[in-house]
């Protein structure tokens, strides 16, 4: 009697850790942002979460929309990121030249997000579930196009990469 006791409480225990475990790891983002290496990796734009793979294309539940794809000195162009139906925990978007793929303006830093200038890249500051986020970009002292391409996290292991900012008509 005691020794199965003692093993139901060993069971309880061992359930508990991987549920607990399995919270934590489908609960958390990068907590203050993606790093700044997800600007220079062989799949720009990716996180390295582990040996996760991002979620279909066409499955994204996400909407993120551009202000304009063309752009003169001193211009201002929005880039949203809204979840219509769920939230998200991050996101890591860059502002590229469609033409030659370089990195191109600089995103502004607000509450929500912060800028990595050296290459055009906003990202999450925290991983506080989120139902919109507004970004600003600044225009290069240039006229030309640009498109906006990155990543959103709904958490750690869910996320869709490769997204591509639409400019509604």
């Amino acid at each position: 009697m005691l020794v199965e006791a003692r093993l139901t409480m060993a069971i309880k225990a061992i359930c508990t850790l991987v549920t607990l475990f399995f919270i934590f790891e489908n609960c958390r983002a990068f907590p203050n942002g993606g790093p700044i290496d997800a600007c220079v990796k062989a799949q720009p734009n990716r996180p390295n979460h582990g040996g996760t793979q991002p979620q279909p294309e066409n499955t994204n539940p996400f909407i993120v929309e551009a202000s304009n794809d063309y752009y003169r000195p001193g211009d201002k162009i929005t880039v949203t990121i809204r979840g219509p139906k769920s939230a998200f925990k991050g996101f890591f978007f860059q502002g590229r030249d469609p033409k030659t793929q370089e990195w191109i303006g600089v995103f502004e830093t607000n509450p929500d997000a912060k800028s990595y200038a050296e290459c055009s890249a906003s990202t999450h500051t925290d991983n506080d579930p989120k139902k919109s986020v507004t970004l600003l970009w600044h225009a290069p002292d240039a006229t030309g196009s640009v498109y906006f391409v990155g990543t959103v996290l709904e958490n750690y292991r869910t996320y869709w990469s490769d997204v591509v900012a639409r400019v509604p008509q």
